[in-house]
């Protein structure tokens, strides 16, 4: 059954009423017996739910908070940085490579990803305050999958600031970036789907002491918030 609802909503996306998601069709779909399916699952709301989770859980990502050509980005910066990350100047330029490259990649693999449109979907009904069918539960898992996410993309920062002599300010956490990094990254997925022109041409940007680069948008947003909330260790 959630995998024959997780093959419709890849193809037609997650309808906010769960119209494309009956569970007779599905039942009859699948050849499964109509007791056993309303045993584990009393209604269709119940059902949603599971099938959120198994579309997050199916995404590559969600195990690590980023795809995985992302996270070779990242690392990739980090090993270009080589023998010259005792310098303060070097361990700049391989954060600003890290940033600009990986969020320029991600950005585009988040707004491709099933899993991510049905959350942010079903999260905007719920900011709204339109109704949402079995609302507090959708709302229970959406706390549930957003935390698993923030934990992984935290640990990753984790690793960054490592490898290039930062630490979080003061009064913040790695958490707390994660979960600046996340608003930012869906606000400008938000404008990129109704502009994508606007959001996807590059800017050429001299940033630090590097020369003029091609920089994202999107990029440019996380490398300053990434600066702000995070010091120098020395």
């Amino acid at each position: 059954m959630l995998d024959a609802a997780v093959e419709r909503v890849q193809a037609e996306g997650l309808l906010l009423d769960y119209a494309n998601i009956g569970m007779e069709d599905l039942i009859r779909a699948v050849g499964v017996p109509r007791s056993t399916v309303f045993r584990i699952w009393p209604d269709r709301v119940a059902f949603v739910a599971d099938l959120v989770r198994a579309l997050f859980e199916a995404d590559p990502g969600f195990d690590t908070g980023f795809d995985g050509p992302t996270l070779e980005l990242i690392h990739g910066a980090i090993a270009e940085g080589g023998e010259a990350m005792g310098r303060p100047e070097a361990r700049e330029l391989v954060l600003r490579r890290a940033v600009r490259l990986a969020v320029a990649h991600n950005i585009v693999a988040v707004a491709d990803s099933v899993a991510y449109r049905a959350y942010r979907t079903m999260s905007a009904a719920l900011s709204s305050g339109d109704s949402v069918p079995g609302g507090d539960e959708i709302r229970a898992l959406l706390v549930e999958i957003e935390d698993r996410y923030l934990e992984r993309m935290a640990a990753m920062y984790r690793v960054l600031n490592d490898a290039v002599g930062l630490r979080m300010r003061p009064g913040l956490d790695a958490r707390d970036l994660a979960v600046a990094v996340m608003a930012t990254i869906d606000g400008v997925s938000d404008h990129r789907r109704i502009d994508p022109v606007q959001i996807d041409t590059p800017r050429l940007v001299s940033v630090g002491r590097d020369e003029p680069e091609e920089w994202d948008i999107a990029a440019l947003a996380v490398y300053g918030v990434y600066t702000t909330f995070t010091e120098p260790v020395d």
